[in-house]
């Protein structure tokens, strides 16, 4: 399973998408333990499961179109705090 998940800095927490800087492609398993971390500028021309943001109002339209389903997290949560969220289902599907 692939997750975006829009950063303000490589190191930073998640941000909506139109304050992101660089976006988070987490790979995880079953199991929800990360097998990559790859972190680029646009996520675009990527194939991915649940894309996560801390703004409901947020531009998702380009995600529900391929197919992903969004997720709420907390403004500030960094990648671990994330993967660590949907592993326990804490996150909220945007609809």
């Amino acid at each position: 399973m692939k997750i975006v998940i829009p950063l303000s800095q490589k190191d930073g927490g998640v941000v909506s998408l139109k304050e992101a800087i660089l976006y988070a492609i987490v790979t995880v398993n079953g199991s929800m333990q990360v097998q990559d971390i790859a972190y680029k500028e646009d996520f675009s021309q990527e194939f991915f499961d649940y894309i996560v943001t801390p703004d409901k109002h947020d531009e998702l339209d380009e995600a529900y179109e391929l197919g992903a389903r969004a997720l709420l997290a907390r403004k500030g949560m960094d990648v671990d705090e994330i993967i660590e969220a949907m592993m326990f289902r804490e996150l909220d599907e945007i609809l």
